[in-house]
């Protein structure tokens, strides 16, 4: 059965440079205040100049930012978020949980589902940019095992009693209490990535998958295809096929958000499958993002 619903996010920027003067508390507000479902932010410990590793998301390989720029750490800009907004949900997309041990992230999630009322989303990917690994201390070649004990750890600490054992490069002793627990049942974690290893994961370990592709323009006929792999792992892990979460970031540009064919091109891609749709805008004009804030939710409300 095809979702017809969709709810739509903002993806915000990594700094608050080109704002307008507006800031992650500005922005934030807007977004609020238009009453979309979801505000999002980015992750990265670190930038390099000259990295040898190629970027997946521009056709060019070169990353869209010079090393210097201000890149704030999500989850210190998540904390702030919640307490600037009242009912949108908070999410990053995605972050390299490979780079943090899992029952400190765990216990920094939880802490903000409480605070947040529970509103916490985690987008998790397993990372691209070798050199922040190596600046991190974190092996590399490691990342896809340590990412799956990471989401195992995590889940098993947020129960508050993590069974003692182990879990990949990670060890529990006895007595571990990790509390806060969070306020929901299940925080939702969307597996980042279009390797056949990160869309099982998202499928098994995950609840969902979060797309992103160069230009940020996916093609509905691809995004199926993805959705129909995702639906197969699902039901080979014994989920729900259709009881996924398929979030995918676009591009908003101004030159498009308001021509009939950006209207069909989403619907297109709620119709191959999307569940959510975040928007990427540009900040540099407030009076002109709150336009396409608005044209957006008009849009939004035609799913």
């Amino acid at each position: 059965m095809t979702r017809t619903t969709c709810s739509f996010g903002i993806h915000l920027p990594p700094g608050e440079h080109d704002t307008d003067g507006l800031g992650m508390r500005g922005m934030a507000a807007l977004v609020d205040r238009r009453g979309f479902e979801s505000l999002w932010v980015s992750d990265h410990t670190v930038l390099i100049e000259e990295p040898r590793s190629r970027y997946p998301f521009s056709e060019s390989g070169e990353f869209y930012l010079p090393a210097d720029s201000d890149w704030y750490d999500w989850v210190v800009a998540l904390s702030f978020l919640a307490a600037a907004t009242t009912t949108t949900r908070l999410g990053v997309a995605v972050a390299v949980i490979p780079h943090r041990h899992p029952i400190l992230l765990a216990k920094q999630l939880a802490t903000l589902d409480r605070l947040s009322g529970g509103r916490v989303s985690l987008g998790a990917g397993a990372g691209w940019l070798a050199e922040e690994f190596d600046a991190l201390g974190v092996p590399f070649a490691a990342r896809g095992k340590r990412m799956d004990a990471t989401i195992d750890l995590m889940r098993a600490t947020w129960t508050g009693a993590p069974p003692p054992g182990e879990y990949g490069p990670f060890t529990v002793p006895p007595g571990v209490r990790t509390h806060p627990t969070p306020v929901q049942e299940r925080v939702p974690i969307l597996v980042g990535g279009e390797s056949p290893a990160a869309l099982r994961r998202a499928a098994s370990r995950g609840d969902g998958w979060f797309g992103t592709i160069a230009g940020g323009r996916m093609e509905p006929g691809h995004l199926r295809e993805v959705v129909a792999t995702l639906r197969a792992e699902a039901a080979a892990a014994g989920k729900d096929p259709h009881g996924l979460d398929v979030t995918l970031r676009v591009a908003a540009r101004a030159g498009d958000v308001f021509t009939p064919a950006f209207e069909e091109y989403l619907r297109d891609l709620v119709e191959s499958g999307a569940t959510r749709l975040t928007f990427d805008l540009g900040w540099r004009s407030a009076s002109r993002s709150d336009e396409i804030l608005h044209r957006l939710r008009e849009l939004s409300d035609a799913f």
